[in-house]
């Protein structure tokens, strides 16, 4: 059984914050239960369809066995050992041989640049209009955990870092509004563009999405860029809808090193470079 849409929001039933996000979706656009298949519950709203899953978020690569859709946001907790409260978007996959969070090692999974933009611009604002801005800090981060290999593009929203957070009705309701504007609106016209360096919040890239035209796909923090191969490099530019068109550098946030290898491969592939 397989379920089209145009889109899907999807989350684990095991969530606390998915769960909730997923609540307020289903109660402003009055989706409806369409049904359950094995381990999964799904609602559907004209051409979009909510479904809930057993597994947990990190594990969803068999989505496209019971969806077939144009892109997937995933609604998600987001869990941190600093405790930071956190309002964030990214995009998945394992840039290192690691894949201690699902996925595969060396695969990244397919970016959705004008969605991440449209989300984090949504949620930057909404987040001050609700006064959530003192509480929460709202940022990208970088690429990293899984699923690495479905064929649609996805980009994961979530709340972060304590069930305090994940149980917080106000942060739930302005996510939830986040991605209803979002899916039922025009997406912004921007430059697809691969970001590198910074830690693992990616403060300036969020400062890019917001305030340029750009729209960031992957993001390698200079954390991992030690272990950051070519064909790492090469993936997160292709596996973009749209693909990259530039490459934006956090320059105190990536060693010579590394600038001289991605300024050469974006050279090669025709890219913009910008520097932040």
């Amino acid at each position: 059984m397989v379920i089209k849409a145009r889109a899907a929001l999807v989350y684990s039933n095991r969530d606390l914050a998915g769960v909730g996000i997923a609540e307020h979706i289903k109660r402003i656009l009055g989706f409806k239960e369409h049904g359950s298949y094995k381990d999964m519950v799904f609602y559907t709203y004209e051409d979009i369809v909510l479904a809930g899953f057993d597994e947990d978020v990190i594990y969803f690569e068999f989505l496209d066995n019971y969806l077939d859709v144009e892109y997937y946001i995933v609604l998600s907790r987001h869990s941190s050992k600093a405790k930071i409260k956190s309002l964030t978007v990214h995009h998945t996959g394992n840039p290192t041989s690691r894949a201690d969070a699902g996925g595969r090692p060396k695969e990244l999974a397919i970016a959705f640049p004008p969605m991440a933009k449209k989300l984090i611009t949504l949620l930057d604002r909404y987040a001050t209009e609700e006064g959530l801005r003192d509480e929460y800090d709202v940022t990208l981060e970088v690429t990293h955990h899984g699923p690495t290999s479905l064929r649609k593009p996805l980009v994961f929203i979530e709340i972060g870092s304590t069930p305090d957070e994940w149980r917080d009705e106000k942060a739930r309701k302005v996510v939830a509004q986040v991605v209803i504007d979002a899916i039922t609106s025009p997406l912004p016209e921007c430059t697809p563009a691969t970001g590198f360096g910074g830690g693992h919040y990616a403060r300036k890239h969020t400062k890019v999405m917001l305030n340029t035209e750009y729209c960031l796909g992957h993001i390698f923090s200079k954390h991992v860029m030690v272990e950051v191969s070519e064909d790492i490099i090469l993936q997160a530019f292709s596996k973009s809808v749209p693909p990259s068109k530039c490459v934006v550098i956090e320059k105190k946030g990536v060693k010579s090193l590394h600038r001289k290898l991605i300024r050469r491969l974006a050279e090669e592939h025709e890219l913009c470079i910008v520097e932040v």
